[in-house]
């Protein structure tokens, strides 16, 4: 009765089952630290409780809102918009709305069975930390936004990836009336709404599917003479990264990063927010906005793209195998690549340093190769082991993570020193000579587990 949904499940359990045989450590982290971030959230809850500061309801309520309708809109677009396999299934005599809604089904039950998980856990926290909630309707309400999130979520890609672009539009209209009126009753008539808009919707997922695929045979046999001519690997990345827009979307964030953080750090005490988010932001120092500027730039345009670099060979790995060069030139040439992502989060610098009038402008330069450099470092060794592989969420948080911490205790020691010692340049070349001789050491370890892995 659910030969779709049964055969993706197992799919999703048997290629789990394979990653965590393949890197019991990594899912172990990853694990560690997933307790670990919902430990911490329980404590920042208490915090809140014990000093008497309020916490706005709808805006944790479309933190968490959000966070479900984009993975919704992520899982839908890969199990069905962007999957290969499903072009079996369609062939099958099963109806293509019942096949849609069987991948609904499971990305349905997969998110609400994170979300149940999820605040069972923070729940448990909160009720060993000695805190005493008793909120029945508030977590029917949430529970039902995360209902609704998964809907909407789903809807989304349909219209999104389609000709008929204009059909997204009843998306954003109810999601401007949850903005405004997001109590119980107006959750409950938008979710039922939805779930029309969902049935509708479905019946034009096909459409869409043929829309991107057809857009991709026409972008392959355009680029077919990439593969001919291919001279160096440094060359086929950049075309890839420029072909999938990658560079743009760095670009994009760079900007509207530094033009947030920096304003933020500077008027962030009269921006127009609720008044509990005010009294947080005002416990924030300029050099902290920088820090997580920084950090969220290295995470995308650092550590991100150096995981695509090697994430994506998926299909062309077999080239790789038969290629007549050593795995020392592969390396070398993905990490030429990174050039242009490097310059294209650059304007996150100026902005912020225009909203800061170039307050210790020499530092945040710095510390932007620094971490840059970092990001580098951390995440090559990573590519080259999993090389080929699909690109996992857990993975990329691990890494997240890992260069959190390494760059957290970087910033609190070299501000220390930047205190005492202001602009003393030598002692920051020192670092970061250091850094490059272990951005060797990487890449050569990077090739030594690559070329066991192809």
């Amino acid at each position: 009765m659910l030969e779709t949904y049964n055969l993706l499940l197992t799919d999703i359990v048997r290629n789990f089952k394979r990653n965590m045989k393949s890197s019991p450590i990594l899912y172990f982290i990853f694990s560690i630290m997933i307790l670990f971030s919902i430990a911490m959230l329980a404590m920042l809850t208490m915090f809140f409780i014990e000093n008497d500061i309020s916490i706005n309801l709808p805006d944790v309520f479309f933190v968490i809102f959000f966070m479900f309708m984009i993975k919704s809109s992520v899982d839908f677009y890969r199990y069905y918009i962007n999957s290969k396999p499903i072009i079996y299934l369609l062939s099958s005599p099963t109806s293509n709305l019942k096949l849609l809604s069987e991948i609904f089904l499971l990305i349905f039950w997969i998110q609400l069975g994170i979300w149940v998980f999820f605040s069972s856990i923070y729940h448990f926290f909160i009720h060993n930390l000695g805190i005493s909630l008793a909120y029945p309707v508030l977590y029917f309400q949430f529970f039902l936004g995360v209902v609704l999130s998964i809907i909407l979520g789903a809807i989304i890609p349909i219209h999104v990836f389609s000709k008929k672009k204009y059909r997204i539009i009843p998306i954003g209209v109810l999601l401007t009336i949850l903005w405004f009126w997001n109590d119980l009753i107006s959750i409950i008539l938008i979710t039922i709404f939805s779930i029309f808009y969902l049935i509708i919707s479905l019946n034009f997922a096909l459409d869409s599917f043929q829309y991107v695929h057809r857009k991709k045979r026409k972008k392959e046999s355009v680029n077919k003479w990439i593969v001919g001519i291919k001279k160096t690997i440094f060359l086929k990345e950049i075309i890839v990264l420029w072909r999938d827009k990658l560079l743009f979307s760095i670009l994009f964030t760079s900007v509207f990063l530094g033009f947030f953080s920096g304003y933020f750090a500077v008027f962030g005490d009269s921006a127009f927010l609720p008044e509990s988010l005010k009294l947080v932001i005002s416990l924030f120092s300029k050099e902290i906005y920088a820090f997580f500027g920084i950090y969220i730039m290295t995470i995308y345009a650092s550590v991100f793209i150096s995981l695509n670099l090697f994430l994506n060979e998926e299909n062309t790995i077999w080239i790789i195998r038969n290629l007549p060069i050593s795995e020392k030139s592969i390396i070398y040439g993905k990490s030429l690549s990174l050039i242009l992502p490097f310059f294209c989060s650059i304007p996150f610098i100026a902005y912020f340093s225009a909203f800061t009038q170039g307050e210790s402008l020499f530092y945040l330069i710095w510390f932007f190769i620094f971490s840059f450099l970092v990001g580098i470092i951390i995440s090559f060794p990573i590519g080259a082991k999993y090389i080929g592989k699909k690109s996992d969420i857990m993975l990329l948080y691990s890494v997240s993570m890992i260069i959190l911490f390494i760059l957290g205790i970087s910033y609190s020691f070299t501000n220390i020193f930047y205190l005492f010692f202001s602009n003393n340049i030598i002692f920051y070349l020192l670092i970061l000579f250091i850094e490059i001789l272990l951005l060797y050491l990487s890449f050569n370890l990077s090739a030594y587990i690559l070329s066991k892995n192809i």
